[in-house]
């Protein structure tokens, strides 16, 4: 697998933590994980669309 940030190797790996276990990818060059809990809360926030969530004065 090919990181989308950096485009270096991306390696599958078992992370532990304190409270969960989970498995994801791992980038060797930038640290990027991937996991399915951030694809899902990517997708998620696509589909909200780009909107600047900063007020403007006077709103």
């Amino acid at each position: 697998m090919k990181c989308r940030r950096c485009s270096s190797v991306m390696v599958y790996e078992r992370f532990y933590t304190v409270d969960e276990n989970f498995s994801g990818w791992r980038c060797v060059l930038c640290g990027e994980i991937i996991d399915q809990v951030i694809l899902e809360n990517r997708r998620a926030k696509r589909g909200r669309g780009n909107r600047d969530k900063r007020r403007e004065c006077g709103s």
